[in-house]
């Protein structure tokens, strides 16, 4: 068998505890029976990232024992130009530089934003903000609509959001920003500052900066159980979180939603289409490509990949090897391997994360 960093390989299913109950649509994502991970509402694919929740298990990814075992993250840093290319390495370390979720509540989350690379270094004293996207996997349809909240409504100042912040007033918090529905298909762009929350019963794949911060103006969660007060800003203070918040974001509903739902593009290849639900125009921190293929579609890795298989079967060949494809299979393309191919058993669609460039 090839050395790790010349071939792919498949990563175990991270599924992690997060504040609120769900992931049942990720039980049955992956194939399992709903209810086997009781309050892992969340997934954290090719994580290199550990949890910042008091008392978390370990949130980084393992590969698989048949791929070669151990632990993603140590293996990134015993080579890190050989997995991730020595710019990209050079440029973040051995860190991909983005990370991939699955996120399924059985509760509306909080309402919360996140720091910019600035705050979180001013703040948190972390390189990496978090800005972020969504692409709507799926939704409960028993459960009735699916909705996110995002942006202020206008003429919403700090100071009056400050003080519902402190009184708790969470029915006025949620008033403050704009309600859209969401299907399946749709990508939502969640910049650092947009104020946001994801209501109950939808299946997101989220694509991210690598960090866990979140600054939250809710502490009381909707089924009436509370957070403790330093869950609002870990322990940063009022002042940080409303500095967190954007208020340039209250706007008409339209304007924010032409801002925050993407068009997705696509192009034709060769065996299948490309999908582009972020591109290098809306963010410079990451990529997300879907791939739907209908005939082997080859592929040009560089510097290195993740992918996520969203539904079908069939194999990846590359390095090498022939690894089965399936829905929920999540795979890590280094640096080593040049190019590699998506062979369909029937139609195969695939999340294809595209890393930072260098200079970002």
């Amino acid at each position: 068998m090839s050395a790790l960093w010349q071939r792919p390989f498949r990563l175990a299913p991270c599924r992690v505890s997060y504040l609120l109950p769900g992931g049942e649509l990720i039980d049955q994502f992956l194939g399992q029976q709903p209810g086997s991970h009781p309050g892992a509402s969340q997934m954290w694919v090719a994580s290199v990232v550990q949890s910042t929740l008091k008392g978390a298990a370990d949130s980084r990814s393992a590969i698989l024992p048949q791929d070669g075992g151990g632990v993603l993250a140590e293996a990134l840093a015993a080579r890190p130009a050989e997995f991730l290319g020595a710019e990209n390495a050079a440029a973040f370390g051995p860190n991909p530089g983005f990370l991939l979720k699955l996120l399924h509540s059985t509760q509306r989350l909080l309402v919360q934003t996140h720091p910019t690379r600035e705050k979180a270094q001013k703040y948190f004293g972390w390189p990496y903000g978090k800005t972020e996207a969504w692409y709507v996997l799926d939704v409960d349809r028993a459960a009735g609509p699916a909705y996110v909240w995002a942006g202020f409504v206008p003429g919403t100042a700090p100071q009056r959001f400050r003080a519902l912040i402190e009184a708790q007033d969470t029915a006025a918090i949620l008033g403050c920003l704009h309600r859209f529905e969401i299907r399946p298909g749709d990508a939502v762009f969640i910049p650092a500052g947009l104020p946001h929350a994801l209501g109950a019963g939808s299946l997101v794949a989220e694509i991210q900066e690598p960090t866990d911060i979140t600054l939250r103006a809710e502490r009381i969660r909707p089924d009436g159980s509370e957070l403790p007060p330093e869950s609002l800003h870990s322990g940063a203070g009022m002042d940080a979180l409303l500095d967190c918040f954007d208020f340039s974001w209250a706007l008409p509903a339209g304007a924010v939603r032409e801002r925050c739902f993407l068009r997705p593009e696509a192009r034709m290849l060769p065996g299948g289409e490309a999908q582009v639900l972020v591109g290098p125009e809306k963010t410079p921190y990451f990529g997300l490509v879907r791939l739907v293929c209908t005939g082997p579609c080859r592929r040009r890795n560089a510097p290195f990949r993740v992918l996520l298989v969203e539904r079908g079967c069939g194999w990846l060949e590359g390095g090498g090897e022939r690894l089965p494809l399936r829905q929920g299979t999540e795979v890590f393309v280094p640096h080593g391997v040049k190019e590699y191919a998506l062979v369909p058993q029937g139609e195969l669609a695939v999340l294809e994360c595209v890393p930072p460039r260098p200079e970002q």
